[in-house]
C-alpha cells in the first residue's frame, strides 16, 4: 500500500476515534441526567473518562499530524512535554476519577 494512502487511513481512523469518544461522551452526560445515585455518579465518571480519551486522542493525531508533515523537529522540546503533559493528565485524572466514583459505589 502506498504511504500516503496509509497515512491518509489512520488520519481519518484518528479523526474517527476522537468523534466517537466525544459522541459517547455525550450520550453517557444524556444518561446521567435522567439518572439517581450511584448510576448518575458512574455515568457522569465514564462521561469524562471518554472526554480523556478524546483529549489523548486528538493529541496523538497532532503529533502524528505534524511528523507526517515534517515540522515535529521545529517544536520545542516544551511545546512537545507540554502536550504529552495535557494529554497524560486528561487521561489520568479522568481515569482516577472513574475509579474514585467506582471505590465510593463499592462502599455504599
Amino acid at each position: 500500500m502506498e504511504t500516503q494512502v496509509l497515512t491518509n487511513i489512520i488520519f481519518i481512523l484518528g479523526i474517527a476515534t476522537v468523534l466517537l469518544s466525544l459522541i459517547a461522551s455525550k450520550k453517557f452526560c444524556s444518561y446521567r441526567r435522567s439518572l439517581d445515585g450511584p448510576p448518575a455518579r458512574l455515568s457522569n465518571a465514564v462521561s469524562l473518562t471518554l472526554l480523556g480519551e478524546a483529549v489523548i486522542g486528538l493529541g496523538t493525531l497532532i503529533f502524528a499530524a505534524a511528523a507526517h508533515f515534517g515540522v515535529l523537529p521545529s517544536w520545542p522540546i516544551e511545546v512537545q512535554s507540554t502536550l504529552r503533559f495535557i494529554m497524560f493528565l486528561a487521561t489520568s485524572s479522568t481515569t482516577l476519577h472513574l475509579m474514585l466514583t467506582l471505590n465510593k459505589i463499592d462502599k455504599q
